[in-house]
């Protein structure tokens, strides 16, 4: 204070600024370092603080925003001749007075209180502006853009100029704006988490956004400080997971093996409709279950010993094991994952039957080679030993020839009974 100019803005070409010039000389300003100039015509002036001099508030609407653009880290104090209790403090000035306060205490302190405010604001101006994540500040009621900071404007590819033309709005698909609308209303004023949003580059390209934002007063007026974090790779890709998990998903609602999955304290993690099917129970209530305790009489067959082989030993497995509360057979192949184990089984019951049932055929064949062996080869081998027995005589043609008839039957049947004897070894073979 008192080390730098004093620059005084007069509303009117005419205005009386000779009272407050006596009294800055009064509190310790020099001549030579307090200047004068009409609001039409403002030079730039290196000072420390700008008085604005007007008869009424809203004759300054023109002039302040050409000030603070001009001056952004001066302080601006507003001398009035007349006001209003009605009438709000005036955005963009950091103090104002009525002409008929002016004394020099009061003068001196305003101005002192004015540098230190404007000094607090720049601090906050410049840790806003200069941090790494992209942060805006709107009005709360008209949705205008008030600030942004630089990583902002380079994350939406605007000019500071240009985004401050826009409201926040503008950078939302119009299928957003409802919800929008929504919850810049229904968000409690301290900070708060406002989820994930999709915003608009000036490019035109939409990309996701996690918001943050926080109520505060600015310029005078009630906003929202809004920190948006682009997260565009991460949803995108998360998206795309999604997707494939999906596609997965679909894949094994479709097939016809029972699938499951269960994580290394045994809880069941998911399941398909196949497993539903055949196991004949749903997934509703099942899922995040322990696996041994839904299934107690699972623990006592080969399915808890070679679960457990395949987890702790990291090693796939394959076996057949029947399950006798429901009656089946099941052909199981169990893998090891990440998380735990993923099973692929089929109902192989009718195949086990059906070879059952085969194996009961090869014995019924069994038996009845044993009987046409041994039941009907004894008579044969008679036959054979009493046609030995008979006495053949030369001159009875007749005779020789029946009895050599007979021998070569039973000759036929006994070479029948052989190869029905070898096919019989070979089954059992």
């Amino acid at each position: 204070m008192f080390h730098q100019n004093i620059l005084i803005v007069r509303e009117s070409v005419s205005g009386n600024d000779k009272n407050l010039i006596n009294l800055l000389l009064n509190i310790g300003y020099q001549q030579s370092q307090i200047v004068s100039v009409p609001a039409q015509k403002i030079p730039f002036v290196d000072c420390e603080v700008i008085f604005l001099l007007t008869e009424a508030m809203e004759q300054t609407a023109v002039f302040i925003p050409q000030i603070n653009t001009d001056f952004p880290d001066v302080p601006l104090i507003l001398i009035i001749g007349t006001t209003t209790a009605e009438q709000p403090f005036p955005v963009g000035t950091d103090d104002w007075l009525l002409e008929s306060w002016l004394q020099p205490l009061l003068l001196k302190k305003t101005i002192q209180l004015a540098i230190e405010r404007k000094q607090n604001t720049c601090n906050y101006l410049s840790i806003f502006r200069e941090n790494p994540s992209p942060m805006y500040i709107y009005e709360k009621g008209t949705f205008q853009f008030l600030e942004a900071n630089t990583a902002a404007l380079r994350q939406y590819g605007y000019t500071r100029e240009e985004f401050l033309e826009l409201t926040a709005k503008d950078i939302r698909p119009v299928d957003e704006l409802e919800a929008f609308y929504k919850i810049n209303e229904e968000l409690p004023a301290a900070y708060s988490n406002a989820g994930i949003w999709q915003h608009i580059r000036k490019n035109g390209e939409i990309f996701y956004v996690h918001i943050f934002t926080h109520q505060i007063r600015f310029a005078g007026k009630i906003c929202k400080l809004v920190t948006a974090i682009d997260i565009d790779v991460t949803v995108k890709a998360e998206n795309a997971l999604k997707k494939k998990a999906k596609e997965i998903e679909n894949i094994l609602e479709s097939i016809t093996d029972g699938f499951f999955t269960v994580n290394r304290n045994w809880e069941l993690t998911y399941i398909n409709k196949a497993f539903e099917k055949i196991i004949q129970t749903s997934r509703i209530g099942i899922i995040g279950k322990n696996l041994w305790e839904y299934f107690p009489e699972a623990r006592d067959l080969a399915y808890f010993q070679l679960y457990q082989k395949a987890l702790s030993e990291n090693v796939s497995v394959h076996f057949e094991e029947f399950y006798p509360p429901l009656n089946i057979w099941l052909s199981v192949n169990a893998y090891p994952t990440d998380s735990g184990l993923a099973v692929y089984f089929t109902d192989n019951t009718a195949q086990q039957n059906y070879q059952h049932k085969i194996e009961v055929q090869n014995k019924k064949f069994k038996e009845i080679a044993w009987v046409q062996a041994h039941q009907i080869r004894g008579p044969v081998s008679n036959l054979l030993g009493l046609v030995d027995l008979f006495n053949i005589e030369p001159d009875d043609p007749d005779n020789l020839e029946l009895l050599a008839r007979v021998k070569h039957t039973a000759i036929q049947m006994d070479e029948s009974i052989k190869e029905i004897v070898h096919l019989t070894r070979k089954i059992e073979s």
